[in-house]
């Protein structure tokens, strides 16, 4: 596993997002596959696109499956999501971030992600209830644009923390 050596503290502001879920046998290709043509049909995917992806898995009761994965794809405020795909927000706050490549590692990631915020005195803001059930944290799919194979993918893993 390639990660930074820090986790790095980073504030968001909110962000507008287009958002998709699926529940399925294999939430995150579906979920994917949902997004990628939306984003296709916006001109999202075009080179030069400043649109970001940021993805998490969803949990309809406290174990850890099944499970579900939603997509979360920044937007300006000129595009107007419809059909299949809602509106939602990355929520504005102080972030624990660690980078890392490679798909196959991302378990390590988290739980390297996990251990610095407790090691260091912080608390996330918890684990949250939506529509799709619990989620807590993002992974941001940095080069998602690209076409390359997953160990060569690069992602950022956000946890939001108590100010």
């Amino acid at each position: 596993m390639t990660l930074e050596t820090e986790v790095r503290l980073e504030r968001l502001e909110t962000m507008r997002a287009a958002h998709v879920h699926a529940f399925s046998d294999t939430p995150e290709e579906d979920a994917g596959r949902k997004m990628q043509l939306w984003a296709e049909s916006k001109s999202l995917t075009d080179k030069g696109s400043k649109a970001r992806l940021f993805g998490r898995d969803t949990f309809p009761t406290d174990k850890s499956e099944p499970h579900g994965y939603e997509f979360f794809l920044t937007i300006d405020a000129d595009i107007d999501p419809k059909g299949d795909i809602d509106l939602s927000e990355i929520p504005l706050g102080l972030y624990a971030v660690l980078r890392f490549r490679n798909l196959a590692t991302i378990k390590e990631a988290w739980t390297r992600l996990w251990t610095w915020i407790k090691e260091n005195g912080y608390e996330h803001v918890g684990w949250r209830k939506g529509e799709h059930g619990w989620a807590d944290g993002y992974e941001e799919h940095l080069n998602w644009l690209e076409v390359r194979p997953s160990d060569e993918w690069i992602f950022d893993l956000w946890v939001q923390l108590m100010e």
